[in-house]
Parts: structure tokens; C-alpha cells; sequence
């Protein structure tokens, strides 16, 4: 039996192919995705829409078990189990790029929604609930990676607006690319380890505007942008070498239902 008669992965041809995310509403939350393969799937949506392409599985390493699903408008690339039956793809990795055109949802290897879909897919804050691509003339890389300064981060700028500066210092973010390494989320979250030289940081980022930051010297800074809640089952020690500031725009409460013992002297409040 020749090669040509198997079409199973592994004996056959290894049939690789480009396409471009047109749905990923997996039913069983496996990660998949509808691609449009470019020349295996026809351009025309009334000969085959969305709802018809075959789903994608992803490949994902070995010591990874989340699956991080490439988003509608995304290139991705892959091969098929099924040789060119052409039936059961897998997606092995995506493209970076420089869109320079609005998503058409009317167009194939576009992002497809609806104005109802958009209405309940995660947007940030800074953003419109538009088709993919939203961000024109500019890299799919984070702007946080980046930090071009024609292309300023919407984070920092956000930080910087709100920052309190009697406790909160300037921002320690002086990203050089390609050292900063930043995950940033459809909603507007976002984490940094920034390795650039002299600038080497640990950024946690809540959408709000909440974040936690360690600075190049180990300094840490932190933001809670409505309330706190800490609760320690335990004892609780803190050293502080060095002085103590508290600013209250408010009321101050203190209950204790022991005593407070200060230099050694005890201070009894029963």
C-alpha cells in the first residue's frame, strides 16, 4: 500500500495551512476555533458561512494546561490530522501584524459579530465594542511591550492621571522592546515582567485602575481604586525601618479588645 492511500496523521503528507478566526464560541470549551483556511475555504459566505467551517483544535504545549484562544480577525496556522480530507485542523501557532483596514463582518476572513455579539464580548475601557481590528497602522503587540512614543500606553497614561502624589510615586515603567514581557487581556488587564536594563519590573494591573507594582530597587507601590478587605487568621508582625506618614480623608476607627502596648507601657481601653 503506498503513502498516498493513508490520510491519517503521521504516514501521510503533512498538509499545512493559513487562515484567519471567524468563530471561537466553542460548545465544549475546548478551545476551538471556526477558521477559514485561505484556498481551502471559499471566500464567498453564502456558499460557506461561518456556522459550516470545521473547528480548529489548538496545540498547546506539554506543561501548558490553559488554553489561550486566538481572538475573531486572528491569522493562525496549522496542518491537518486528515490529510487534505481537509476536516480536522489544528492551530499550532498565530501571526502577529500591522492591520491596516477596519473589520468587515459582511467579509470573509474577517471578524464576523454581530452588534449584539460585541455587546456581550469584553471590551476596554479605552476601546469601542467594534469588530477586530480595532488598532490601526500599528503592531497586534501590546503598547506596554512597545512603548513607542507615537503609540503611548493608555495604561501608563491612566496611572499617570490618577496617581496621589503624596504617597504614590512616578510610574517606574521605562519599557525598552523586546525585554518587556506583558500579557494584556481583552478587558483591559494587563501583567508585565519587564527585564529591560536599569528598569527591571513586576506590574500587576486591574482594569479599574487597582495595580501592584515592585520597582527596579524592590520598592513596591500600590494602588486599591475603591475598598480593601485583608483578613489575617493568626498573628500578623510588620518592621518598618524608616518613618511611618498616614493621610485620612476621613474617619479613623480603631477596635480592640485587647490592650495596645506602646514603648512597653501597656494602655488598657476597657
Amino acid at each position: 500500500m503506498s503513502d498516498a492511500a493513508y490520510d491519517f496523521a503521521g504516514k501521510g503528507n503533512f498538509v499545512w495551512w493559513v487562515g484567519v478566526v471567524e468563530d471561537r464560541q466553542d460548545p465544549l470549551k475546548l478551545g476551538r476555533c471556526r477558521v477559514r483556511c485561505i484556498g481551502w475555504h471559499s471566500q464567498n459566505k453564502m456558499q460557506l458561512p461561518t456556522n459550516m467551517l470545521p473547528w480548529a483544535v489548538p496545540s498547546i504545549p506539554i506543561n501548558m494546561s490553559n488554553v489561550y484562544t486566538p481572538k475573531e480577525g486572528d491569522m493562525v496556522f496549522g496542518f491537518f490530522v486528515d490529510d487534505e480530507n481537509a476536516q480536522e485542523p489544528v492551530m499550532m501557532g498565530m501571526f502577529p501584524s500591522i492591520p491596516l483596514e477596519a473589520g468587515n463582518p459582511q467579509r470573509a476572513f474577517q471578524d464576523p459579530r454581530t452588534s449584539t455579539e460585541l455587546a456581550a464580548a469584553p471590551v476596554k475601557p479605552y476601546e469601542s465594542a467594534t469588530n477586530y481590528p480595532r488598532k490601526l497602522d500599528e503592531p497586534t503587540t501590546s503598547r506596554l511591550a512597545r512603548n513607542d512614543s507615537d503609540y503611548p500606553s493608555e495604561i501608563v497614561a491612566a496611572k499617570k492621571a490618577k496617581r496621589a502624589s503624596k504617597v504614590e510615586p512616578a510610574s517606574y515603567y521605562a519599557a525598552k522592546y523586546p525585554y518587556n514581557n506583558v500579557y494584556e487581556s481583552e478587558s483591559g488587564h494587563a501583567l508585565e515582567f519587564d527585564d529591560t536594563k536599569g528598569a527591571e519590573r513586576v506590574h500587576v494591573y486591574h482594569r479599574s485602575g487597582s495595580y501592584t507594582e515592585w520597582a527596579p530597587d524592590g520598592s513596591r507601590s500600590e494602588r486599591i481604586q475603591k475598598d480593601k478587605f485583608e483578613v489575617v487568621v493568626g498573628n500578623e508582625k510588620v518592621y518598618i525601618k524608616g518613618d511611618v506618614q498616614i493621610y485620612v480623608d476621613g474617619n479613623y476607627r480603631l477596635d480592640v479588645t485587647g490592650d495596645i502596648i506602646i514603648n512597653g507601657k501597656t494602655i488598657n481601653l476597657n
